[in-house]
């Protein structure tokens, strides 16, 4: 095993090579973002890139299960069941038993008696367990694609563990998926997608969830910025890729921070949903 660290392209990383004897050599690289000083780059107009014509889907090699984490139910023993059926069936014997040795007058007394007393009983229970659900929180489903559309999320990741896209977003409906690419140069500002379709008014009306990674394995600052004028929506992240969830006016952008002549591709791939009728 072999290990080093260095300062490369303006960011703070550190490597490892191993060996083997059952396979091939591997390498480790990680980044854990621009050092302290590493700002300060002058700003220009963001550049940006077309949209590819064919749409390439980026799909992790494992995921964590799309949509709502599901609980695993609780199995109640059989035995319950069977008890209950069994001590309702001989205490209407009893009752029928008892009621026939009270005479047709007495047992009649008897009986209203009891259909009060077991009114009463049904409602007592009833209000409890109603006031019980009231009073119980209510679940929140999570997910890496926010709740609701008030969620803004911007993650970085290894782009083998980006998550699947949602099958489901409460109050919209997927409407189609689209992907491109962008090039990002040094000390060069934003970079983002030409024909995004972000808006500057209207940002309920769509909602997109965004998928990322570099095509070399370089860490990059991706951020949400507004429409048209480059407002931060959501602060940056740094990694060799990603996902975002944003309201139809933001967009995502990436930039590299140091100014030495290098650049990166990123591809990118999104889906659009829209209110639901």
């Amino acid at each position: 095993m072999q290990r080093g660290s260095k300062e490369a392209g303006g960011f703070d990383a550190s490597w490892a090579v191993a060996a083997t004897s059952s396979g091939p050599s591997f390498l480790t690289w990680t980044a854990t973002g621009p050092p302290s000083g590493a700002g300060g780059s002058r700003r220009l107009p963001p550049r940006q890139s077309t949209p590819e014509a064919t749409n390439v889907t980026l799909q992790p090699d494992e995921g964590p299960v799309r949509g709502i984490n599901h609980m695993p139910a609780v199995a109640h023993p059989r035995w319950w069941w069977w008890t209950g059926v069994g001590g309702a069936v001989l205490f209407m014997i009893g009752l029928i038993a008892f009621l026939r040795g009270q005479g047709l007058e007495r047992a009649d007394k008897y009986a209203s008696i009891i259909a009060v007393l077991v009114a009463v009983f049904t409602l007592i229970v009833g209000g409890l367990g109603r006031l019980q659900r009231r009073q119980r929180p209510a679940r929140v489903a999570q997910s890496s694609w926010g709740t609701n559309e008030a969620s803004v999320i911007n993650q970085v990741c290894d782009p083998s563990a980006l998550p699947a896209w949602p099958d489901h977003f409460e109050g919209y409906r997927f409407l189609r998926e689209e992907s491109g690419s962008v090039r990002v140069f040094a000390g060069q500002g934003l970079a983002t997608v030409v024909g995004f379709p972000a808006t500057m008014n209207g940002c309920a009306h769509q909602r997109f969830f965004i998928r990322w990674r570099t095509l070399g394995g370089q860490s990059v600052a991706a951020s949400l910025v507004s429409v048209p004028d480059l407002i931060t929506v959501e602060t940056a992240a740094y990694g060799p890729g990603g996902w975002m969830s944003s309201h139809g006016c933001g967009q995502p952008a990436w930039e590299l921070v140091q100014d030495d002549g290098s650049l990166v591709d990123v591809h990118i791939a999104w889906q659009v949903w829209v209110p639901t009728a």
